[in-house]
């Protein structure tokens, strides 16, 4: 006859409570296939050249469709990222927009950001101010 514990069904796992929710990603849109659309030639930045971008610059690209964040002054367009973040779409809104240093330091700290982002490079994150607009070079 069998010892008695082998006779029982095994205990349920206790559950951690994960802190990072990762979402389904669609097939298509693991980091494998982000690396194939980074390294293709798609523009993934969607500006011409680099830019000197301000912190109200900033704040203007804060939709889906067209996010931008900044991580440790260099600033990238995530919209082409959005579906192939494990978190999702809702956690990369959240600094859309804005400087995201200190969230992704705190959720992110072993991710090389600049290698993960390099194709959507917009520009450096300058201080306000510090950029002439077109219409002040006019007048010179």
């Amino acid at each position: 006859m069998p010892p008695p514990t082998t006779t029982r069904p095994p205990p349920a796992p206790t559950r951690v409570k994960n802190k990072r929710n990762k979402v389904m990603l669609a097939p298509g849109h693991s980091p494998l296939d982000w690396a194939a659309l980074k390294s293709s030639g798609a523009d993934l930045r969607g500006t011409m050249g680099l830019l000197r971008v301000m912190p109200s610059m900033l704040k203007q690209h804060n939709t889906i469709d067209d996010a931008w964040t900044a991580l440790n002054g260099k600033v990238y367009n995530m919209s082409s990222y959005m579906d192939y973040h494990p978190g999702g779409v809702k956690e990369l809104m959240r600094v859309a927009g804005r400087d995201g240093t200190k969230l992704f330091a705190s959720t992110h700290a072993w991710v090389n950001a600049e290698f993960m982002l390099d194709a959507c490079m917009v520009g450096f994150l300058v201080p306000e101010g510090s950029v002439k607009n077109d219409q002040d070079s006019d007048d010179d």
